[in-house]
């Protein structure tokens, strides 16, 4: 390596494991990416979309420069524009917008990466607007207000490594978080921790796991409950615990009596063996942990109860806050960390103004346990104008048309704004409806500081190298915005920001750039140190009676699937199969950057998972192209056969449009994924338990090719 070669220490920011990498630049060109060995989570692990950062930031369609769009909304034509040019727009906008129909009209929203919740939440408080947008509904959202309804705090941060047992529920770490999960779940295995593993799928760990329960997609809180009943009832729980440090035992214990193995077994289709073989596994182990899937538990409509139960799982099991359970784990950036109160809407807007928040009149418990507003509020607001109307919105990393269910529906939103502005690295279905685009820089040519889902830690972001022309770091637009819209009190500098976020962990960024991480002791019990817990009675609420109060049960329900050949049997006469979706595919990060080459030879196409017979039985063969068809409307995808599943149950993976005529209505799972029947009390969208049909595709016109 010659010497005008350097070497920084980063964390990519690919998607949201944020592996820690070593940035080869030469002659101020990114020339390679390594993975960091002293990275405390990700221990030198790259996937190929950190490797791919070249690629990304040197691709010719990369947007590059300001655009405006002259066209009309669904028949764009986009036309370069100065940066002073395109703010102006936005501004004048963005203005005009609170002017004639309040502050409130105005929505901003970002996707799952990028980290820039604080940044766009702050802007807003100043601004006056209370409506930040994120996927939070159907990514993690409910985990923490299901958990933290429960007992305090978010059921995120398993301790895999020092476990005796570990169960991954509706998750499969190795697609979604292989760098900041999977080093500490070898470890723990590697010490001969018992695995076992709730998924319909038969993922490469469900089929190393000591028990796998293949659950009918949408069953999980049958299953749950049931896992609660037998655990009571056969003395297996922790009596010290729940006695001391816990609130409605006897009224668990009635609640979960009617779930007994050989009910639950009917419901879930998991045979009654498996089920109390599994129960008795993690309940007699020395120490046990429950790692939910952040979309896997977040995607139904009784997320709140499926969390809510798992909670209540790890509590009366004595697993909660302990060494090889469940952590309780705190950013070192406190109440500055990416989703801390301190750029919360409620902390940093008068009171009448905030409980404007959309999604607030339906889902109450959201003001006391907040996540960002849930986008199908949004829609309902722009499509109905209720509680009032959203005008405009503004749109970063987020494609929303191929990420949010109900894609039709999106698209009628985005076509009846008045404006709407995105920033992002590409051009996307979502950006092909927006009036103005700008570009963003990449993670590599950018400072950042993470804290988001890094257990006890904060990390460095340090920009290795300057942005491509004329692209810029999204804390910047929003600076250059706000000095154009004349809101003096937000942040006058990217440095003034880092340095806010930083502020509780007594550094500055530029003397963060040189220590790298910080961290703060994990602590154990910490209940026992404060005498309580963080809930209303100061215990694990099994029963919570405060949530009486705003009409929701105290107590955790299942709900069958709106859709499922159990609720809706008229329907599933015309579509057979379950389908879920959503599971993770390792080459992408949701609906991003299908345009990379290396990504995309090695996952060109969408493959619809199904059983060998049961697509023999349909007269389809493996790599034929098909219409899968639910009551919402018909996409082509390719078969893909799939021994582990379950004769009567379909996967298909989602983020698929590009390199199609038309590809978001075309091939676009969230064509046919429904955004109606909400779980009632954090909005999260049932798509992990559809019903559907596949169709053959005529053959003359079918030539292994999508139409």
């Amino acid at each position: 390596m010659n010497d005008r070669t350097r070497t920084i220490p980063s964390i990519c920011f690919e998607c949201h494991s944020r592996c820690g990498v070593l940035l080869e630049v030469k002659d101020g060109k990114l020339v390679g990416v390594k993975g960091d060995r002293t990275h405390p989570f990700s221990n030198g692990y790259t996937c190929p979309k950190g490797r791919a950062a070249m690629e990304i930031i040197y691709h010719t369609d990369r947007i590059t420069r300001p655009l405006v769009n002259i066209g009309k909304k669904g028949a764009p034509r986009f036309e370069e524009t100065s940066w002073d040019n395109a703010l102006s727009v936005i501004a004048e906008k963005l203005l005009d917008a609170r002017e004639h129909w309040g502050a409130e009209s105005v929505v901003l929203g970002s996707g799952t990466t990028r980290g820039m919740a604080p940044y766009l939440n702050r802007f807003l408080s100043v601004f006056g607007s209370p409506n930040f947008m994120a996927p939070s509904n159907m990514s993690g959202g409910p985990i923490v207000v299901g958990s933290s309804a429960t007992c305090g705090f978010a059921l995120i941060d398993p301790d895999y490594a020092a476990t005796s047992c570990m169960i991954l529920w509706a998750h499969n770490p190795e697609a979604s978080w292989p760098g900041l999960y999977m080093h500490d779940i070898r470890q723990g295995l590697k010490n001969s921790a018992k695995l076992i593993v709730i998924d319909p799928r038969g993922t490469h760990l469900a089929k190393k796991a000591d028990h796998w329960l293949q659950i009918r997609p949408g069953t999980d809180v049958a299953l749950a409950l049931c896992f609660i009943n037998y655990i009571i009832e056969n003395n297996l729980y922790d009596k010290a615990f729940v006695e001391q440090w816990t609130v409605g035992f006897e009224q668990l214990k009635a609640h979960v009596a009617p779930f007994t193995i050989e009910r639950c077994a009917q419901i879930t289709w998991i045979p009654p063996e498996q089920i109390k073989a599994a129960a008795s596994t993690f309940a007699s182990a020395p120490r046990a942990c429950i790692g939910p899937g952040m979309g896997g538990v977040c995607q139904a409509n009784d997320a709140f109860d499926l969390n809510r139960s798992l909670t209540i799982l790890s509590a009366i099991t004595g697993n909660l806050d302990t060494r090889g359970g469940n952590l309780n784990c705190r950013p070192p950036t406190g109440k500055r960390s990416c989703y801390g109160p301190d750029y919360s809407a409620f902390n940093n807007l008068p009171k009448e103004q905030a409980q404007k928040k959309l999604g607030l009149d339906t889902y109450p418990l959201l003001e006391f346990i907040p996540i960002p507003s849930p986008p199908q509020a949004i829609w309902t607001a722009v499509l109905d104008e209720k509680p009032y109307p959203v005008k405009a919105l503004g749109l970063f990393a987020n494609n929303s048309v191929c990420a949010y269910p109900n894609s039709a529906r999106v698209v009628r939103v985005m076509e009846k704004l008045d404006f709407m502005f995105a920033v992002d690295y590409f051009h996307t279905p979502t950006t092909a409806l927006a009036d103005v685009i700008l570009p963003a820089a990449h993670w590599t040519e950018r400072d950042d500081v993470e804290d988001l889902l890094m257990k006890n830690h904060v990390f460095c972001q340090q920009k290795a190298l300057d942005p491509v022309p004329e692209c810029r770091d999204e804390k910047q637009i929003l600076i250059d915005l706000a000095q154009k819209m004349g809101l003096d009190s937000y942040w006058q500098s990217v440095t003034e920001i880092l340095d806010h976020r930083l502020e509780p962990v007594g550094m500055t960024f530029e003397a963060f750039k040189v220590k790298k991480k910080v961290a703060t002791p994990i602590i154990y019990k910490g209940y026992e140190q404060k005498g309580r817990f963080r809930t209303p009675t100061g215990k694990v609420e099994l029963y919570a009676e405060y949530l009486n109060s705003m009409g929701i049960s105290p107590l955790p329900i299942f709900r069958e699937p709106a859709e499922s050949p159990v609720s809706s049997p008229d329907l599933s006469q015309d579509y057979p199969l379950i389908l879920t979706t959503g599971g993770r595919n390792l080459v992408y990060y949701h609906s991003s950057h299908r345009n990379i080459e290396s990504l995309h030879k090695k996952s060109p196409d969408p493959e619809l998972q199904i059983y060998p017979q049961t697509a023999e039985r349909l007269g389809m063969h493996e790599g034929e192209w098909v219409f899968l068809a639910s009551p919402r409307g018909k996409i082509k995808i390719k078969i893909q056969y799939d021994r582990d599943l379950h004769p009567q149950v379909v996967h298909s993976p989602h983020g698929y449009w590009y390199g199609v005529d038309n590809g978001w209505q075309r091939v676009n799972i969230n064509m046919l994924t429904d955004d109606q029947q909400l779980c009632p009390v954090t909005a999260s969208v049932p798509i992990k338990a559809l019903l559907c049909r596949v169709e053959k595709i005529n053959q003359l016109i079918n030539q292994g090719q999508p139409i």
